[in-house]
């Protein structure tokens, strides 16, 4: 066999391996988020920014590739480039400078909704998604210069008036969850990023994202943010932190993990259908940006998949998704040689679902994402 084959056969035995990981998320228990998610028909609003349009870019791919019965949902999303809390404050009363969009992304669900381009100084299109239809949950999000800094979040300044937004979401809309999207940091070379660190400044977004949740009782969010800093600690990570301008993701690799911890997030769930081992693959060679474009191949989609999962386990932690190199199918290894742990350190006798330590004979350890019959 050439070593092309070989190369061919093992990532095609690989990601039937990973598609056990799915199973993991059907046991898991079902809580307030996923209570909404489960509803028999789902209606879904995202109010953002070009973050939001990017991070679900690829997400009618990524969904056609799982063959998810969408069918009694859907995902629409109102967005307007550099909006901020304030900023859909503004539109709401007519005293913002620029247009905005409503499209829909996902879903073949019908909702009272009409589709296009609000224009500047007019929310009226806004207010009308607002009232038209019932929604089940509406995710909302603060602009990247402003998402790491909570204490400025209900300031009367351009980073402020997170209580005004949320009073007239739910003044149209007191039945509806509110979610909240825990975005990516800026490129640590990139002007703006004051920490001078990817890392740093997605921290801060995600002690932000946390603070939130706790002050309003949200406990529905999309960490892409994590997911992309998941795949930044991994070998695929580049100069540019994966993206295509120092702030905005990179066209493939980068928008193919924020789609997948979307679809990880709020489709999963429902569906029961993991993102990890989906099938989707994308060429952007084509693409036109400022820094590189990664194509999404059979060699980077599971660790960027593997990413986004990581990141809906734990939002606020990043983890390098190379760090999890095995899937265990059945028994891992019987030999005494080989130890187990849970996560907490203790020492268990065989795999459990989840995540586990595994000791080797040779005394390495690695992290294992464990699907046990």
């Amino acid at each position: 066999m050439s070593n092309k084959n070989k190369k061919q056969k093992a990532v095609s035995i690989m990601r039937c391996f990973y598609c056990f990981i799915a199973s993991i998320l059907l046991s898991l228990p079902v809580t307030a988020e996923n209570a909404v998610l489960k509803k028999a028909e789902l209606r879904v609003l995202d109010i953002g920014n070009s973050y939001t349009a990017g991070a679900t870019h690829l997400l009618p791919l990524i969904a056609k590739a799982s063959k998810a019965d969408l069918s009694t949902m859907c995902l629409y999303q109102c967005s307007r480039g550099g909006a901020s809390f304030k900023n859909w404050v503004d539109i709401y009363n007519d005293k913002d400078s620029k247009i905005y969009s409503i499209t829909k992304v996902v879903g073949r669900l019908s909702a009272n909704v009409q589709t296009g381009e609000g224009e500047a100084g007019d929310g009226k299109l806004f207010r009308d998604l607002l009232t038209n239809e019932t929604w089940d949950l509406i995710i909302i999000h603060q602009y990247s210069l402003y998402a790491p800094y909570y204490s400025t979040w209900n300031t009367n300044s351009a980073a402020g008036y997170l209580d005004e937004l949320i009073s007239i979401i739910k003044e149209h809309q007191p039945n509806a969850k509110l979610g909240f999207l825990l975005v990516h940091s800026y490129w640590s070379g990139y002007e703006k990023n004051t920490e001078k660190s990817s890392y740093d400044r997605w921290q801060l977004i995600a002690n932000s994202t946390k603070s939130f949740c706790e002050d309003y009782g949200v406990d529905f969010v999309i960490p892409y943010g994590t997911a992309i800093q998941n795949l930044r600690s991994s070998s695929l990570n580049n100069e540019y932190d994966l993206t295509r301008d120092g702030t905005h993701c990179g066209y493939g690799l980068a928008e193919y993990t924020a789609a997948c911890s979307y679809y990880e997030s709020l489709i999963a769930p429902r569906c029961g259908i993991s993102v990890v081992g989906n099938s989707a693959r994308i060429d952007v060679s084509d693409k036109d940006s400022k820094y590189p474009s990664v194509n999404v191949t059979d060699e980077n989609a599971l660790i960027a998949q593997e990413a986004a999962y990581l990141a809906t386990q734990n939002m606020y932690q990043c983890q390098n998704p190379e760090d999890y190199t095995s899937i265990v199918y059945g028994a891992v290894n019987d030999s005494p040689r080989t130890i187990v742990y849970d996560m907490q350190g203790r020492r268990i006798g065989h795999p459990q679902k989840g995540l586990n330590m595994i000791r080797m004979s040779d005394g390495k350890t690695k992290k294992v994402i464990a699907n046990v019959k």
